[in-house]
């Protein structure tokens, strides 16, 4: 199944469309996600459906929307970010007659990343927007969106994805259930996911932290393999933290999210308190944190392995 059509299934696109049909959908729109991929693919259908006056046809408004070619459908920012010149050309876009269509759209994506000088210049053309002009923001983080833009906007907190539906996406990916439960809910996530190609080594070399690491003789090794791996950093810890979570669960006599380490994690589970867990689950945000002042990556790592061995041993 494609991003799209299960986008066309969610309450969130059919409470848009409904709105878009009664003639009834603000000038100025803001889609609320973390994953900025989906909310932009939100966006992109919801200019169809102005287009289409509500309809969710895949005629050819959809196709040259979804190719960046439609005229009357202009994506900013041109670059990382959104910038005073973009705001400068899309206010006088927006006053610019349609060259096709009957209205003219503005997809302005990861708005929170724009500068305040670019959200500012914005704040009169979403006050007061010309006849048949929509502005479609994206973001991720809503509180880093001025409030004076924030109040002309009505806002759609997007909902995440249940892991049927994410797991229907990937049916046919290899790793389909190890990307929807790092996934969370998040098709864009998935996306990148199904992008590694060495996702299932680096998923069991980050596990075995956690069930094969048993001595301080063993850290290099293991701080050897888990650098292979270097550029996922994050993704490591979250794996780990992950199979410390499902520890827990066990403990607690509820299935495990990694179905797939369930025998392994259940056969150390006893060699972690419940204390260790909590105390190796701040080792691993302290790592982060490490990581992002650009400490030596590798000092964190092996720092990281013998400090959970530690608390293993003096929190049994």
């Amino acid at each position: 199944m494609e991003m799209l059509d299960i986008i066309a299934n969610t309450n969130d696109y059919n409470l848009l469309k409904r709105e878009v049909k009664a003639g009834t959908l603000a000038k100025a729109t803001m889609l609320i996600s973390k994953d900025s991929l989906y909310a932009n693919s939100v966006a992109k259908l919801l200019a169809v459906l102005l287009l289409n006056g509500g309809e969710d046809e895949k005629n050819e408004n959809y196709q040259r929307v979804m190719l960046a070619s439609h005229p009357d459908v202009k994506t900013y920012p041109q670059k990382d970010r959104l910038l005073v010149a973009d705001s400068e050309e899309i206010v006088l876009e927006s006053y610019a007659l349609p060259v096709q269509a009957d209205k003219k759209i503005f997809i302005i994506k990861d708005f929170d990343n724009s500068t305040e000088s670019a959200q500012n210049k914005l704040l009169k053309i979403l006050e007061e927007p010309p006849k048949n002009v929509y502005m479609i923001l994206t973001c991720s983080n809503v509180n880093q969106v001025l409030p004076t833009i924030r109040s002309r906007c009505n806002k759609y907190e997007l909902a995440k994805l249940d892991e049927d539906t994410l797991l229907s996406y990937l049916a046919d990916s290899a790793n389909s259930e190890l990307i929807s439960v790092l996934s969370y809910g998040y098709l864009g996530r998935a996306e990148e996911l199904l992008k590694m190609k060495n996702l299932q080594e680096l998923f069991t070399s980050a596990v075995s932290v956690i069930t094969d690491l048993t001595s301080s003789k063993e850290v290099l090794v293991y701080s050897k393999k888990l650098l292979d791996y270097k550029e996922h950093f994050e993704l490591i810890i979250e794996i780990i933290s992950l199979a410390l979570e499902d520890m827990l669960a066990i403990k607690a006599g509820r299935e495990c999210r990694l179905k797939g380490f369930a025998e392994k994690l259940k056969n150390v589970e006893g060699n972690y308190s419940i204390k260790a867990i909590c105390q190796i689950q701040e080792l691993l945000n302290k790592a982060v944190k490490e990581q992002t002042y650009n400490v030596n990556l590798t000092l964190i790592i092996e720092n990281l392995l013998l400090n959970i061995l530690e608390v293993k041993f003096i929190c049994k």
